[in-house]
């Protein structure tokens, strides 16, 4: 016998028969939920219904907590878009493919240390992210292949530098089963803007997380409950001409910095 999933399977009925007692639920409203449960699997968004109910996120928070010992950078979700084999991109790093002159410009730089402050020479940085309008690539036709994705490394002293543009917030989907749950409950479905990275480095622990821009409209209230502030992203608008001249552009910029903190594995 799985004595693990017998525990888990006990407990979780004990927690729905208490549910149950404390709301009276009837034999109809089962009916609703069952019906309910089989659209999502229909439909594939049991990842959403984990994401939207904050069970993706405690997930998480199990799984990472014995790593992360209150100096190295917090954990947070992969999340469905993200793509294997991004480009490996060459310095100076450009995460559009194309000039996306609509959105706004930002460049994000800093260091990967490891917790004991040694700077972490080749560390390889994967990101993916969102455009202005909140839209990646993957669910966007008018967007090139892998644009907002890439792979780099850090330099000798752990520095890193890529350019790209200020993402934008969006909604989860809402046109599914995940959707109607959340307008019946009255909850929104807005995520806060945000960059995904994974960081990685031979002999230390690699850590998949978020960054969130700070002061986003919804970064107080995001739809899946993954905000941490120890990840929030402060944007400084550039309009220093010289800085401008140095680095090509015609308008103002973003510029944004944030250092990564690894464990030994």
């Amino acid at each position: 016998m799985n004595e693990r999933l017998h525990a888990i399977t006990t407990k979780l009925s004990e927690h729905l028969h208490s549910v149950i007692e404390e709301f009276q639920i009837t034999e109809d409203e089962l009916k609703v939920a069952l019906q309910f449960l089989t659209k999502v699997g229909k439909s594939g968004e049991y990842p959403l219904l984990s994401d939207v109910l904050h069970v993706s996120i405690a997930v998480d928070r199990v799984t990472h907590a014995a790593e992360h010992d209150g100096k190295s950078t917090e954990s947070n979700v992969e999340g469905p878009l993200y793509r294997e084999e991004a480009p490996i991109l060459s310095h100076p790093v450009h995460l559009c493919a194309v000039d996306e002159t609509e959105d706004e410009i930002l460049y994000v730089s800093g260091q990967v240390f490891s917790t004991d402050g040694e700077p972490l020479a080749n560390t390889m940085i994967d990101v993916w992210q969102a455009n202005g309008k909140g839209d990646y690539e993957n669910e966007d036709p008018t967007q090139p292949e892998f644009n907002l994705r890439g792979r780099f490394l850090t330099d000798e002293k752990g520095r890193y530098e890529f350019r790209t543009v200020v993402p934008g917030p969006y909604e989860i989907g809402k046109g599914g089963p995940v959707g109607e749950l959340l307008k019946a409950i009255d909850r929104h479905a807005w995520r806060p803007a945000h960059i995904h990275f994974k960081i990685s480095h031979p002999g230390f622990k690699p850590v998949t997380t978020m960054l969130f821009i700070e002061g986003d409209p919804w970064v107080n209230s995001d739809s899946i409950g993954a905000v941490k502030e120890s990840l929030l992203l402060k944007l400084e608008e550039c309009n220093d001409l010289g800085e401008k001249i140095r680095r090509g552009i015609d308008r103002k910029f973003y510029t944004s910095k944030f250092d990564f903190i690894l464990s030994r594995a």
